[in-house]
């Protein structure tokens, strides 16, 4: 089905045929689709001119898609271009550190063209939510998932970028420091448990936002949470969530057993 709008959309794939073959079957729906072939290139036409969504690959030569993805949605002027990753990079933990980065969605290749576009509708969908709506007092949301609660703290981020004037470097710690204390109630808090929700609710001030992520499992003896910064949790890649986010918020209360986190960073809005 043709759009009745035409959005710009710029593919960043080092596969001339597969830019020209996605261009051909995007202008058929009605898009206005350009490429780029690698990310030195991608990352000056996003600088030149405006687009409504990047498609991007990530193995490439010279700055790889996760690069292009990273340098972008730390600057505040770009930050609200929605970036779906499409990669033959195809495990879970590709996706992880895909949405890690940033990234709005991410799809393997091969793909449905089916799914291609659900997800972009999905994307844009998100993207005009959090641009057109203004200033939220609180932004609530519950999942089971690690890839839906990424999207949704990268979709958070978002609204920090348009609606604080938190520094790009403080907004990124606070991105990481989430992304930790959200996956450690995943998978410590709920065990990983299918059945057991996750709940953030972030509330804004005039001077602070207020954070608070609730799980349903039995809680912790945070005396008990070892030090990160000795071993054997220093070598490993997760285990500093705690840590991590003690270093970012200004505030943070455990409560519950350790099963609800109520964090607080001190801001001034616009």
């Amino acid at each position: 089905m043709k759009k009745e709008v035409s959005k710009k959309i710029l593919i960043v794939d080092d596969d001339q045929d597969f830019c020209i073959m996605l261009s051909k079957f995007l202008s058929g729906q009605g898009y206005n689709p350009h490429y780029a072939l690698n990310g030195e290139s991608a990352l000056k036409r996003v600088y030149e001119e405006p687009w409504d969504l990047i498609i991007l690959d990530i193995m490439m030569p010279g700055i790889d898609g996760y690069e292009v993805c990273h340098r972008l949605k730390m600057q505040k002027e770009y930050n609200r271009i929605p970036i779906l990753m499409l990669s033959a990079k195809d495990t879970e933990q590709d996706k992880i550190i895909g949405l890690k980065t940033g990234a709005d969605a991410y799809m393997f290749k091969p793909f449905e063209v089916d799914e291609l576009i659900s997800n972009m509708d999905e994307v844009f969908e998100r993207h005009e939510r959090t641009f057109q709506c203004g200033i939220q007092h609180e932004i609530t949301f519950n999942f089971q998932s690690q890839f839906k609660y990424l999207e949704e703290v990268n979709e958070l981020v978002a609204c920090l970028f348009k609606n604080t004037n938190l520094a790009s470097d403080e907004i990124w710690e606070l991105k990481l420091a989430l992304h930790e204390l959200g996956i450690n109630a995943i998978e410590h808090g709920n065990k990983m448990n299918p059945s057991k929700m996750v709940r953030l609710k972030c509330q804004f001030f005039d001077d602070r936002l207020e954070f608070e992520m609730q799980d349903e499992g039995e809680g912790f003896e945070l005396a008990k949470v070892p030090n990160p910064t000795r071993e054997p949790v220093l070598s490993r890649e997760r285990g500093r969530g705690i840590f991590l986010v003690n270093q970012v918020v200004d505030e943070i209360k455990y409560e519950n057993g350790g099963s609800c986190a109520r964090l607080i960073k001190y801001i001034n809005k616009k």
